[in-house]
Order: C-alpha cells, then sequence, then structure tokens
C-alpha cells in the first residue's frame, strides 16, 4: 500500500496549447457554455492521472478577482472525490496567481460549492471585472446562482 496520499497521483495541467477538442466535448456533454473558449482571458486546466484527462476548469480573472468556470468531472470519474480536488488545486493555481476573490455561477451545483466554502452572494455585488465577461454577461442563465469564495492565503484553502 505504502504512505503516499492518492492525490500525489493526479497533476494539474494547465492548457497552454489552447482549448482542446477533449475539453470542448466535456462541457457540452454537461450543458455548460463553450461558445467563449478560444477567449484569450481565460486559462483552462485538465486533472489527469497518467495523462487521462478526469475533469477540467478554467479562470478567468483580472487584478485581484476570477470567475472560476467550465468545472467539470468526466461521468465515469464522479462520486470518488475529483471534482473536490481538481477545484481545490485550481483555487491553489489562483493564490498563487494573485487572485483573492473568486466568483462563479452555477444551476445545478450549488450544493457541491457549499461544501467548498463558497457562499451564495448577489448578482449586483460582483466585481465589474468579472460580470463583464461574457461567460457571467451572456451564456450563464439569469437564475444561475452566483457565489464567492475568499482567498485568504494558499495554506487555508479548502481547508475552512
Amino acid at each position: 500500500m505504502g504512505g503516499h496520499t492518492v492525490a500525489a497521483a493526479f497533476t494539474l495541467r494547465r492548457l497552454d496549447g489552447g482549448v482542446t477538442e477533449q475539453l470542448r466535448a466535456a462541457l457540452a456533454a454537461e450543458k455548460l457554455p463553450t461558445e467563449d473558449l478560444s477567449n484569450t482571458a481565460a486559462v483552462f486546466y485538465a486533472f489527469e492521472k497518467n495523462g487521462e484527462a478526469l475533469g477540467y476548469a478554467g479562470l478567468e480573472g483580472n487584478g485581484e478577482v476570477a470567475l472560476l468556470r467550465s468545472v467539470v468531472v468526466m461521468p465515469a470519474k464522479r462520486g470518488a472525490g475529483l471534482g473536490r480536488s481538481l477545484v481545490e488545486r485550481v483555487l491553489d493555481e489562483a493564490a498563487s496567481m494573485g487572485y483573492r476573490n473568486i466568483y462563479l455561477l452555477t444551476a445545478t451545483a450549488s450544493q457541491f460549492f457549499l461544501r467548498l466554502a463558497f457562499t451564495p452572494i448577489d448578482r449586483a455585488a460582483v466585481p465589474a471585472a468579472v460580470a463583464a465577461s461574457r461567460e457571467f454577461a451572456e451564456l450563464c442563465p439569469a437564475t444561475a446562482i452566483c457565489m464567492h469564495r475568499l482567498l485568504v492565503g494558499e495554506g487555508d484553502l479548502g481547508r475552512a
């Protein structure tokens, strides 16, 4: 068995080569926005094990604020805590990039994000830098729940 943690076997790979067809297909399958994936302001990540993509997520930000977007775990890999690990790793990245306030919109996963220390907020309270994103302004329905999380420092992420 050994003493290593399971999480160590997973890698978070920045998709520097642009949006992959696998990312586009994974989001489309979950009815998540794909129309703006070529947006250069967004950075996307693949959560992988042994080169296999288990899920994806993106960050789109400006200054100290960012939109967490396009979070998806492949259907066959759900139920094993990978979504939580994926989001925590992306939030670690966000903190290292200087983001301190993370926002998101969700139509179906508010309970999941509540467990990760996000809190619902009014859409009108979102900073202009996030509200101006195409995903926020156009692509996500007005009925989507807006949520926020403050990143105080890398050492306390996901441990609230």
